[in-house]
């Protein structure tokens, strides 16, 4: 009886000794893959599988007059901007911008000197826009907050 329990205990011992070196390993295991987490692809290859984003590709070319580079470079600030979305999300917005005739990171950019030019006052930057739609509505966006901009600029002249 003496020996069974003897090997029982053993054998409980070297269960728990092996349950306790994998713990170590596996929390060892977890802290490397924090540590460097692997890296995601920068772009997907949806253009060599998805007939649907070749078209929207040839869509933007066309619209750019074959631009790659601009093209390139829109799709890098909408990524910057809208991370983690399908590529033809991407694609789709920023034909839709060229359409549309909206820059929508250079009407932030604007916009955001256009507060800085009123030290903040965003409630008088929208009594400055709310004008100039008044005054000229068949316009964008964009062309009011430069009209706005350069008006500024002139007067303080």
């Amino acid at each position: 009886m003496e020996t069974l329990t003897y090997w029982i205990l053993k054998l409980l011992l070297s269960l728990l000794i092996g349950l306790y070196y994998y713990h170590c390993a596996k929390q060892d295991q977890d802290r490397k893959a924090q540590s460097s987490p692997q890296k995601q692809p920068k772009y997907s290859n949806t253009y060599l599988t998805n007939p649907r984003n070749r078209q929207l590709q040839a869509q933007l070319l066309e619209i750019l007059h074959g631009d790659v580079s601009t093209a390139k470079e829109l799709l890098l600030q909408q990524r910057r901007v809208f991370p983690g979305r399908h590529d033809n999300w991407y694609l789709a917005k920023v034909i839709y911008n060229l359409e549309q005739g909206i820059n929508e990171l250079r009407d932030y950019e604007m916009h955001s000197r256009l507060l800085g030019m009123l030290q903040g006052d965003d409630a008088a930057a929208e009594r400055l826009l709310l004008q100039q739609k008044q005054a000229y509505p068949d316009k964008q966006y964009g062309w009011h907050l430069e009209k706005i901009i350069s008006d500024l600029e002139r007067d303080r002249r």
